[in-house]
């Protein structure tokens, strides 16, 4: 292309076999050899190899005494070979440019130009580079074919690189590095998938940015705005690296990437490597170890934390840790512990999905806790919601819930102020059946150690990527291999021990209030959807679980700090709830305010404008996840998806 438009001369090509040579002698201008002489360079400046990464190193040192180069990635097999290629380019006078393409890609340009005006380092970065597998895939390395991704690290979070911890998983590899200025990063590179991706994320303390490298476009994201730039999809960094590389022989430029980009590129893929492989940089676990089970820490005795423990302890030694006496004392506890089929969100086709996908699992665990001895009833108000009965059908028929519509039963609701009414298949979990299921499990595990009364006050990551805990009024705790967040409105508390961002969160400080009606059959009433009163046996004699979406709130707040505010009083609003709830359920005339349950609910904030409650299982890298439950039925399927993601990453350090 440079030569058509007069840049350049082009004097020959070099090829392997014969047969190649006579395929490209045909449409070749030029003179087409098999097999390099160094004689073939006389009359030459340059030359641009791209031959297979095994040669590249004797190819560059047999012509750097007679030319200029440009080598297509990798420059070497390693750092040291490297170094010593540039020393040679250095002592003949030669100009030695390592074809790194994705430091002349447009995005990367725009995304330098915009990583330039941010005064601070990422808090994280993901990479995620694949293609699809092929017949050749199995038998490459992935830490040389995708040495992109640690360039791109390296322009991104260009600060020292404190630990890496990479594994294998099949045709991908994955890689947690931490830099020496706070950058926690996470790369996942290799061959999966249907379609090729090209995706880089970063998260700063005020915004996001990402890149998708194939769409051609940056987005910048901050909690109030968004904004999009595109530099389209023509693949130009090619001849953008070639005319760098001649402006480089001109003296306009200097090499790009840098002698020392190249190196420390090379560095840090040869040091993932050696992690995977087990190498001395990174093992998971440390050598000598009295067991080859990987330690798990759970912080949070909930229903997820517990779960987790039990679903865990089948293959890890784990310690689970609760501040409390007791489990499920907080956000499980301030539940109306309803076991959903999807009724409840209209609006969010992925929470439905998500309670129909797994609510198998937690049955298949949890059916002795569950009472389906309940008629469970979700109606539409007639007035205020947001939501038509017939909008509202369609999506329980096209979802395939189990319902039938029938005339709304006049000893717990009006009539007439409702739209719709459905006779559900959905039931509710006694808690306390639940609890003693909990406990029984976990007290007679060999692997599950159960720390009540036991809070966690830090954590820090060690430079082998194991986690490392102080609990109060004890000695720092031997290391885990791998931890899991389960502590709810606490867990931004827990991600920034270690250096992850926190998540935007909502704590809302919720009452609800437990309600006698003497001779009540057993039901649960949801009303639909602007106003949102429900009223749900507990399981237990005449008593009920009475919310609101409006009156349960107290008060609520979205910290800048994402920690669970300290509410130190408050006041009740129980008539209110009483006085809603009226307006639609004649049955509360008859009800008895018993106590009320005040706690806080933690949700992600600024997406909470439609009635989607999705479990959300975040990856930190470095061995480290997050939970923030969305609705219990999950919480099995989730336990059994993180024990599986452990096994792969113990499995491929035991390799």
């Amino acid at each position: 292309m440079l030569a058509e438009e007069g840049r350049v001369a082009l004097a020959g090509l070099v090829v392997a076999s014969d047969a190649r040579a006579k395929t490209l002698a045909s449409s070749a201008d030029v003179p087409v050899h098999v097999g390099f002489r160094p004689e073939l360079l006389d009359g030459v400046d340059a030359v641009d190899i791209a031959t297979p990464a095994a040669t590249h190193d004797e190819l560059v040192a047999a012509c750097l005494p007679h030319v200029h180069v440009l080598v297509e990635k990798p420059l070497a097999g390693d750092a040291a070979a490297a170094r010593r290629l540039h020393a040679l380019a250095h002592q003949h006078g030669r100009v030695l440019m390592t074809g790194h393409v994705y430091h002349h890609h447009p995005l990367t340009v725009l995304l330098r130009e915009t990583l330039a005006q941010i005064e601070e380092a990422p808090q994280t970065l993901e990479l995620t580079f694949t293609n699809p597998p092929d017949a050749r895939s199995q038998a490459l390395d992935p830490f040389a074919e995708w040495l992109h991704v640690f360039d791109l690290l390296r322009i991104c979070a260009p600060a020292a690189v404190s630990t890496c911890n990479a594994w294998r998983d099949g045709e991908m590899a994955h890689a947690s590095v931490s830099t020496r200025d706070g950058t926690r990063a996470q790369l996942h590179f290799g061959w999966r998938g249907p379609e090729p991706i090209r995706r880089l994320k970063l998260a700063y303390g005020d915004r996001h940015v990402s890149a998708d490298f194939l769409d051609g476009n940056l987005t910048l994201q901050w909690r109030e705005r968004t904004e999009k730039q595109w530099v389209g999809v023509r693949p130009v960094a090619l001849r953008r690296e070639l005319a760098h590389f001649l402006d480089v022989l001109a003296r306009r430029s200097e090499p790009m990437p840098s002698p020392a980009q190249v190196e420390a590129t090379l560095a840090l893929a040869a040091r993932a490597r050696d992690s995977a492989r087990g190498g001395a940089t990174a093992t998971a676990r440390p050598r000598g170890s009295r067991s080859s089970r990987p330690r798990v820490a759970v912080l949070g005795g909930g229903v997820f934390g517990a779960t987790c423990a039990i679903e865990l302890g089948a293959s890890c030694d784990v310690t689970l840790f609760e501040r409390h006496s007791a489990l499920l004392t907080e956000a499980s506890y301030l539940n109306q512990w309803r076991h959903h089929s999807g009724f409840h969100y209209p609006r969010s086709l992925e929470t439905i999905q998500e309670v129909q996908r797994t609510k198998a699992d937690f049955e298949s665990v949890y059916e002795p806790a569950i009472l389906r001895d309940i008629d469970a009833y979700y109606a539409v108000s007639a007035w205020g919601s947001e939501i038509t009965a017939q909008r509202y059908v369609a999506t329980c028929q096209a979802n395939g819930l189990r319902y039938r519509e029938i005339a709304p039963p006049r000893d717990i609701v009006y009539p007439e102020r409702l739209s719709v009414c459905l006779h559900t298949d959905e039931a509710v979990v006694e808690i306390g059946k639940l609890g003693k299921l909990l406990m029984k499990s976990l007290r007679g595990h060999r692997h599950v150690d159960l720390r009540l009364s036991t809070e966690v006050k830090s954590g820090r990551l060690l430079p082998d990527g194991r986690k490392q805990l102080a609990v109060a009024g004890e000695r720092p705790l031997e290391p885990y291999d791998f931890l899991i967040n389960a502590t709810y409105a606490n867990s931004n508390r827990v991600t920034s021990w270690f250096g992850f961002p926190l998540r935007p969160l909502r704590f809302d400080l919720l009452e609800m209030a437990v309600v006698e009606i003497p001779k009540a059959r057993r039901f649960m009433m949801t009303i639909l959807d602007a106003p949102f009163t429900s009223l749900t046996s507990v399981g237990s004699g005449d008593l009920f679980m009475l919310s609101h979406i409006h009156q349960s709130i107290l008060a609520s707040q979205v910290p800048p700090d994402g920690l669970p505010p300290k509410w130190k009083s408050w006041s009740s609003n129980r008539d209110n709830l009483m006085r809603h709830g009226l307006r639609y359920l004649p049955i509360l005339e008859r009800a008895r305010h018993v106590e009320s349950r005040v706690g806080v609910r933690t949700v992600e904030a600024y997406s909470e404008d439609y009635d989607g409650r999705p479990t959300v299982l975040t990856p930190h890298g470095f061995g480290c996840w997050s939970v923030l439950g969305g609705k219990i039925v999950t919480a099995v399927s989730n336990a059994r998806e993180l024990a599986a993601q452990i096994e792969r990453e113990s499995a491929a350090l035991r390799a």
